[in-house]
């Protein structure tokens, strides 16, 4: 099963975690899964360190990375028990 959350783009290399460009649109970030997954772990361990922050900013970029990690978690990390 397709998950419409995953742009498919056949191509026959190997892109690098790095900047990526469609054409004349801007440039957007490229991150290969394995280094996604260990970004994710990151992320983790920082929230739980940080966890009992009461500073807005720190809450609000916390906020931001929890999602990315929920998207890479969602999204990107193979998930043995889940079909597809």
């Amino acid at each position: 099963m397709t998950n419409p959350a995953i742009t498919q783009i056949p191509l026959a290399l190997r892109v690098p975690t790095g900047a990526l460009q469609f054409q004349d649109d801007w440039p957007g970030l490229f991150m290969r899964g394995k280094d996604a997954v260990f970004l994710m772990a990151r992320i983790r361990i920082l929230a739980e360190r940080l966890g009992n922050q009461t500073d807005l900013g720190i809450i609000s970029v916390m906020c931001s990375l929890n999602e990315l990690a929920d998207l890479i978690d969602r999204d990107v990390k193979v998930h043995p028990d889940k079909p597809g």
